[in-house]
C-alpha cells in the first residue's frame, strides 16, 4: 500500500490542486465566487434600504425571503433549460440578464420608487438564479472528468460559497457604510459583468446534452422526466430528501442571530458575527471532509448530518453569545456532508437529466429554507430565540430520523462505489 500522496483511484481523497489545474474549472470558480458575494452584499444591501424605507422589521425580512421564492420555481421549472440548451449559453446569458436588471435596480433604488417595484425587480432577478445554479452544477461534471477530482472541485466551490458568505457578512455593513445601498447595488451588477467576462474567456464550448433530434418538449414535461428519474432511483429520493430537510438545520441560526444576540444584550455586530460562524465552521469542515476518500464521504453523510443537530439543541439552556458562537460554529464543521452528498447527486444523475435533477433539488432545498426562515422567526416571536432554535434542530433530526429509516444503504453503496471507480487507472 503506498502512501496517501501516491494512492489512485476511490481509494485516494480528491486534492484541490487536481482541480485547480483545470483552467476551465479556475474561471467558472472565480467567477462563482465574484458573483455570489455580490449577491449577498446587495440581499443585505435591499433588506437594509427597505428597512430604512418602511421600518418594518417584517418588509426588510421579506427582502430576504423574495431571493428564495424564485428558486421554488424556476429551480423546479427552469433547470431543465440546462439540459435543453448548451450550458454556456445558458450561464452567459443569465449573467448579462441579472446585470441589466440589478443595474435598474440600484438606479431605481430612490425614495420616489415603490418599495413593491424594488422587491419585485429583486424578485425578477433571483429567478434566473435558478437556471445558473443548474447550469453551473451540470456542466462541473464535465469539466473535471475523474470523479474524485470533481469531488474535490464540488467540496472547493462549497467552501467558497462558505467563505463568500462570511466574507459577505462581515464586511457587508461596513461596505453600506461606505458607499451606500445604491452603491452596493451597483458593485453588485459590476460583479455579474466580471462574471460574464471569466466565463465567456475560460468557458470552452460544449453542445446541448440533448440531442437535436430529440422530440420537443415542454417546460412541464421535463419537470416530470426530472421528477421520475428521481423517484425511480431509491439513492437519489433518499440523498435529495436529506438535503432538502437538512435545510432546516443549515438556516434556522441564521435566522434567529440577530434576535438572539439582542436577547442577550449584544448588538447587531454580534448578531452578525453568529451569523457568520456558520459558513466559518462549514469552510473548516469543507476541508476536513476533502482528506477523506470518496467513500469515507458518502459513508460519513449520515452521521454528519446527526452531528449538525447536537450542538444546536444544546442552545435550549440560552447560552451567552460566546458560547452559542462556539456551539454555531461546531455544527457549521459538520456541514460537511454536504459536499459528497450534492456531489454524489450529480454523478449518479444521468448527463442528460442533470439539470433538471438539480433543478428539484434546489427547488427542494429552497422551500425548506423559506419556510425556516418564515416558522423560525414566527416562533422566535411567540417565544425565545434560543427554544425557537431549539425547536428547529429537533426538528431537523426527526426529519433527519425519518429519511435514516429509510435509507437505501445498498442502493447508495452501489451507486457511489459505481461512479467513485472511475478514478481507477
Amino acid at each position: 500500500m503506498t502512501d496517501l500522496a501516491g494512492r489512485r483511484g476511490p481509494d485516494r481523497p480528491g486534492r484541490y490542486r487536481d482541480a485547480l489545474r483545470n483552467p476551465e474549472f479556475r474561471g467558472l470558480a472565480v467567477a462563482k465566487a465574484t458573483s455570489d458575494w455580490g449577491d449577498q452584499i446587495a440581499r443585505v444591501a435591499l433588506a437594509a434600504l427597505v428597512l430604512v424605507r418602511t421600518d418594518s422589521a417584517l418588509l426588510s425580512v421579506l427582502a430576504f425571503v423574495v431571493s428564495f421564492l424564485p428558486a421554488v420555481f424556476g429551480s423546479a421549472l427552469l433547470g431543465g433549460l440546462a439540459d435543453r440548451l448548451p450550458r454556456k449559453v445558458i450561464l452567459l446569458g443569465c449573467d448579462l440578464a441579472r446585470l441589466v436588471i440589478v443595474s435598474l435596480l440600484a438606479l431605481l433604488a430612490v425614495p420616489s420608487t415603490s418599495i413593491w417595484v424594488l422587491l419585485f425587480l429583486l424578485l425578477l432577478t433571483e429567478s434566473f438564479l435558478a437556471p445558473f445554479e443548474a447550469a453551473r452544477a451540470s456542466i462541473l461534471p464535465d469539466i473535471l472528468t475523474e470523479p474524485r477530482e470533481y469531488l474535490a472541485g464540488a467540496n472547493l466551490m462549497r467552501m467558497l460559497f462558505q467563505v463568500d458568505q462570511f466574507i459577505a457578512l462581515m464586511l457587508g455593513a461596513a461596505i453600506i457604510y461606505a458607499v451606500g445601498e445604491r452603491g452596493a447595488l451597483f458593485l453588485d451588477a459590476v460583479t455579474y459583468g466580471i462574471s460574464f467576462v471569466i466565463v465567456a474567456m475560460t468557458l470552452r464550448w460544449r453542445p446541448a446534452p440533448r440531442s437535436p433530434s430529440a422530440p420537443a418538449t415542454t417546460l412541464w414535461a421535463d419537470f416530470r422526466a426530472g421528477w421520475r428519474v428521481v423517484a425511480d432511483d431509491p439513492a437519489l429520493r433518499a440523498m435529495i430528501g436529506l438535503g432538502c430537510g437538512a435545510a432546516i438545520l443549515l438556516t434556522s441560526p441564521e435566522a434567529v442571530a440577530l434576535a438572539y444576540a439582542k436577547a442577550d444584550g449584544a448588538g447587531p455586530a454580534i448578531g452578525a458575527a453568529l451569523m457568520a460562524s456558520l459558513p466559518a465552521g462549514a469552510t473548516v469542515g469543507a476541508l476536513l471532509v476533502a482528506r477523506l476518500t470518496p467513500m469515507q464521504q458518502v459513508n460519513a453523510i449520515v452521521p454528519l448530518a446527526v452531528a449538525t443537530c447536537v450542538p444546536l439543541l444544546l442552545t435550549c439552556v440560552a447560552p451567552p453569545w460566546p458560547v452559542a458562537m462556539a456551539l454555531w460554529f461546531v455544527s457549521g464543521l459538520a456541514q460537511g456532508f454536504m459536499i459528497p452528498l450534492m456531489a454524489t447527486v450529480q454523478l449518479v444523475t444521468p448527463m442528460e437529466f442533470r439539470g433538471r435533477v438539480s433543478g428539484l433539488a434546489a427547488a427542494g432545498f429552497s422551500v425548506s429554507t423559506a419556510a425556516t426562515y418564515l416558522l423560525v422567526g414566527v416562533v422566535a416571536d411567540a417565544t425565545t430565540p434560543a427554544f425557537s432554535l431549539t425547536a428547529a434542530a429537533a426538528l431537523g433530526m426527526a426529519v433527519i430520523g425519518l429519511v435514516y429509516r429509510s435509507w437505501p444503504h445498498g442502493a447508495i453503496r452501489r451507486s457511489a462505489t459505481r461512479v467513485y471507480a472511475a478514478s481507477q487507472p
